[in-house]
């Protein structure tokens, strides 16, 4: 275990052996760090935070400290960090606000500098997160999606799976999987093909979700009436069903401004699909 002689552990917290914490960095006494994982200078972990193996926390960084909530009456709350995850300097993760409550970020996540997550949020896997990207208590956000710098987005807002966010837009309502958002006011530009390229979808399932969101959208019905019918279609690929499981479950509504301007949706692949 390498902990430089100027950090300050609190009594009861777990650091792996092959761990590093480096000058200045103070660690709570109900912090657990994983293996090989290396916490920066002045980085400040607090509250029942569990950070998993082969992170790397960089110079001050704040992971676990209270929430900005008035309605937080110091309950034993945390976070929660899953492997290989990097947070960058001075970005900020709050501890949930109700008693056992965690904010979640999941593995190979990657939050650069001065990203902020705020209280009971909760991130899947692969999330990125650039320079001053913003995201109020209690948001969702699906596994690979990308968030540009200074994005921000309302309380209680769900983003879903593979998503891009361009720089300075975000939403107050929710945003759907698979999609590009862009522009002041926010619209959706169209479906992310690059990063369903990079997870490796399936031509069949891109051509689907597009088909899909050209029901949802362009096809003059509303969305109660476009997901009847996409529910009336036979052999969906389970991503389409992933999208109207969405907006069948949506609670803030979900963005209503569509258009297919994007060059990432209308590009095309080797393969000849979108």
């Amino acid at each position: 275990m390498s902990i430089h002689k100027t950090a300050i552990i609190g009594d009861g917290a777990k650091i792996a052996a092959d761990a590093e914490v480096g000058p200045y960095a103070v660690i709570g006494s109900q912090v657990s760090i994983g293996s090989a994982t290396k916490i920066g200078a002045h980085v400040v972990i607090d509250g029942q935070t569990r950070i998993g193996a082969n992170c790397h926390i960089f110079a001050g960084a704040s992971i676990g400290l209270e929430p900005q909530s008035i309605s937080y009456a110091g309950e034993p709350t945390g976070v929660s960090i899953g492997d290989r995850v990097t947070v960058r300097e001075y970005a900020t993760i709050h501890r949930g606000t109700k008693e056992d409550g965690l904010t979640v970020i999941g593995d190979d996540c990657y939050l650069m500098n001065y990203a902020h997550v705020a209280h009971d949020c909760k991130l899947g896997k692969g999330i990125i997160m650039a320079n001053s990207a913003t995201l109020a208590g209690h948001v969702v956000v699906g596994d690979g999606t990308v968030m540009a710098g200074a994005c921000v987005f309302h309380q209680f807002v769900r983003i879903g799976r593979l998503c891009m966010v361009s720089g300075l837009t975000g939403s107050r309502v929710d945003l759907p999987p698979f999609v590009v958002l862009d522009g002041r006011p926010p619209a959706i530009r169209g479906i992310n093909i690059i990063g369903m390229r990079r997870q490796k979808l399936s031509p069949q399932a891109r051509t689907a979700i597009k088909q899909a969101y050209k029901t949802l959208y362009k096809s003059g019905l509303n969305f109660s009436q476009a997901i009847a019918q996409l529910e009336q279609e036979s052999e969906q690929p389970q991503e389409v069903n992933e999208i109207i499981d969405f907006f069948k479950t949506s609670k803030r509504g979900v963005l209503g401004l569509y258009s297919e301007d994007d060059s990432s949706e209308s590009s095309n692949g080797e393969d000849g699909h979108n």
